[in-house]
């Protein structure tokens, strides 16, 4: 017999006296930890007895070495890929979407889980896929809850007025609960290279984020609400790990303060100068109407007000696509793990593009393109998404995650909630 010893945890085992090739590659069982074990030659009938340090030995993968000896980390950048294609997916969507009709809905949960595996399964990190996990009875459970909880809701606020108020605030005061408990079942169901993802729950900075925050909103006249946003993010990237690490966020509520206020400079900009020149211009017809035919200033006018009326919504759009746009970079931008940091380099007149053109091919086509347009937004954001500073994959550790309920993701879902970053 022979002790094999873990050079990282000191967990020891004892194994028949050969199982172990010398110079195998070991891992240990409590902590995971990888090593290279060494074997040390059996003393000779000669020496003394043999002492601890004749022992069998394991020796670390990477031994440390003093400072100035040791080699630098190469780092690395790992780029994302979607692989999806519209003709594979629509064959899921299709069949998602009739067996919803034909089960009123029961068939979500299988819908669910049958999207996410295909979309995950497509997206590669370095080459190598990601995995949605969740079972699709568990679910069904939670879709069971949330349709309950919604007709309830429904009833009460229809049929019974008076408690519409009171119901309502009991709904506001389960967000913070549905937020936990999504993201709890989300990150429980997602692994990478067989690494499970994980969410430390919180649920007291969950109503402190969720609902203290929001509760201010009217109060300030809603001048909190990027700082609202910051802590949201930063709630759900900080308590969020790739097994056993966590995520890390850098961002500051200065950065958001300064996203929202360059939105609503172009706000201004839309109120105080284009619609007032627009305005101008049709006064100034009208008043010099005398040096045009009645119908010729008629035209005039309806082609300024038919351009006022296409402009400005395309505007407006323009500065939504921008927020969103805008936070999606800011958000992964100041996310890290392990010293390496995500980048994402998403464009708003792509995104704004990639809207429109989606837009118009499913109202064109009554739908049927709506597979086509999610594979072809969810190819762009992580064709334009990477990690830098990577060094070593392998240096993840897994850690213990029990059983999550899908009520919360459910519900959530019913009731509109979102919680992606």
């Amino acid at each position: 017999m022979e002790m094999v010893s873990c050079p990282h945890c000191r967990f020891t085992k004892e194994m028949p006296a050969g199982t172990i090739p010398d110079g195998a590659r070991v891992s240990c069982p409590r902590c995971g930890g990888k090593f290279v074990f060494a074997r040390v030659a059996e003393p000779s009938a000669h020496s003394g007895p043999q002492t601890e340090a004749s022992a069998p030995v394991a020796a670390p993968l990477q031994p440390p070495a003093p400072p100035e000896t040791r080699r630098p980390t190469t780092s690395r950048t790992l780029r994302f890929a979607f692989t999806g294609t519209a003709r594979e997916y629509f064959g899921i969507w299709i069949v998602n979407t009739l067996l919803k009709i034909v089960t009123l809905g029961a068939y979500s949960a299988w819908a669910k889980v049958r999207k996410r595996r295909y979309f995950y399964g497509n997206t590669l990190l370095d080459g190598s896929p990601f995995d949605y996990l969740a079972d699709p009875k568990a679910l069904f459970r939670g879709w069971l809850i949330g349709v309950l909880a919604f007709l309830v809701y429904t009833a009460g606020t229809r049929y019974a007025p008076s408690v519409s108020s009171l119901l309502g605030f009991a709904f506001f005061l389960t967000v913070p609960w549905l937020v936990v408990r999504s993201r709890l079942f989300t990150c429980r169901n997602s692994s990478y290279r067989s690494l499970r993802f994980a969410f430390r729950a919180d649920y007291q900075e969950a109503y402190v984020v969720y609902a203290g925050l929001s509760f201010l909103l009217p109060f300030t006249l809603g001048l909190i609400f990027p700082y609202l946003i910051y802590r949201q993010k930063k709630f759900l990237v900080e308590r969020s790990s790739y097994g056993r690490t966590p995520f890390t966020f850098t961002a500051t509520g200065k950065n958001y303060y300064f996203l929202f206020l360059k939105a609503a400079g172009w706000l201004v900009l839309l109120a105080v100068v284009v619609m007032p020149a627009a305005f101008y211009v049709v006064s100034t017809l009208a008043e010099g109407g005398a040096l045009l035919a009645d119908a010729d200033l008629r035209r005039t006018q309806m082609m300024i007000g038919a351009l006022m009326a296409f402009a400005l919504p395309l505007l407006y759009f323009f500065i939504v696509v921008y927020v969103q746009t805008a936070l999606a970079n800011l958000t992964w931008n100041s996310t890290s793990i392990a010293g390496s940091r995500f980048v994402s380099r998403m464009r708003v007149r792509d995104m704004a593009w990639l809207y429109l053109s989606n837009a118009a091919a499913i109202v064109l086509s009554l739908g049927l393109m709506i597979p086509w347009a999610s594979v072809r937004l969810a190819r762009y954001r992580f064709e334009t998404l990477s990690v830098e500073g990577v060094a070593d994959m392998e240096a993840f550790r897994a850690g213990f995650q029990g059983d999550v309920g899908a009520a919360g993701e459910e519900i959530g879902d019913i009731f509109g909630i979102d919680v992606a970053l």
